[in-house]
């Protein structure tokens, strides 16, 4: 069910001159929302998209508008409410993240970190790059290069190209990055990869980054006592389609 709530509001805006007169101007407002997400409308998982249009109000006398000010702001202290109503739009700020998407992105619950891989259209990767461990005579990047496409392919998960992931959503990167064992220092070998993708801080949607929203690590396993370097590496692969399975549901 839609459910849309119709309201008007009358704002004194402000605009201050070289020689500091400030000048006023009232616009009407019409709001529109509803409710999505589960259980509405009080569920935690349930959301406002809120919606303004507005005009611009030049009434013939501005004393009838300061009077209606006034008589708004007694009926709100006399019934315990603040003056400035809590859900009153903030349209003044355009860089508001609320203004822009329609609803305040800090009240929406924090995710689960799988939900990262929700209809992710596909990734890049290059691992070509990966040295290969002593005594490993075969192409080795090249090869996990080629096995890892397989893999994600036959799953469902695009392979994009260099080319291609900069202009996809989110544009989902997996980097991997292996750490030779060292007999010297006693170290096993590790393997670590990471998926990044674009993202908008919810205090400033101006701001962009690039973060890490999937990780998986691994080495030398007692659950894996056979295992080499490369099927370590190989492993990541394996995870990575696991969890975007469980994702998307698609068992």
């Amino acid at each position: 069910m839609r459910l849309i709530l119709i309201v008007f509001f009358i704002l004194v805006g402000s605009s201050v001159l070289s020689d500091e007169v400030e000048k006023d101007r009232f616009w009407i407002l019409w709001e529109k929302y509803k409710y999505i997400g589960e259980n509405c409308p009080n569920g935690s998982e349930c959301y406002k998209r809120r919606k303004f249009s507005s005009r611009l109000f030049e009434p013939r006398s501005k004393e009838a508008i300061y009077r209606l000010y006034g008589m708004l702001d007694s009926k709100a202290l006399s019934s315990g409410h603040k003056v400035d109503h809590p859900e009153a739009p903030r349209i003044c700020q355009h860089n508001d993240a609320e203004v822009l998407l329609g609803f305040d992105p800090e009240k929406r619950r924090f995710s689960e970190k799988l939900d990262a891989l929700r209809d992710l259209k596909g990734i890049h990767f290059d691992i070509r790059g990966l040295k290969a461990p002593k005594g490993f005579d075969e192409p080795f990047g090249e090869r996990l290069q080629s096995q890892f496409k397989e893999k994600f392919v036959s799953s469902g998960i695009r392979f994009f190209d260099a080319d291609e992931y900069v202009s996809v959503p989110g544009q989902p990167k997996l980097s991997v990055f292996f750490a030779h064992a060292n007999p010297e220092t006693g170290c096993n070998f590790s393997v670590f990869a990471s998926l990044t993708q674009s993202a908008l801080l919810t205090r400033d949607l101006n701001v962009k980054l690039t973060v890490g929203v999937w990780s998986f690590s691994t080495g030398p396993s007692a659950e894996y006592p056979n295992q080499n370097e490369y099927d370590a590496i190989l492993r990541v692969a394996d995870a990575f389609v696991r969890d975007f399975k469980r994702a998307n549901k698609t068992y």
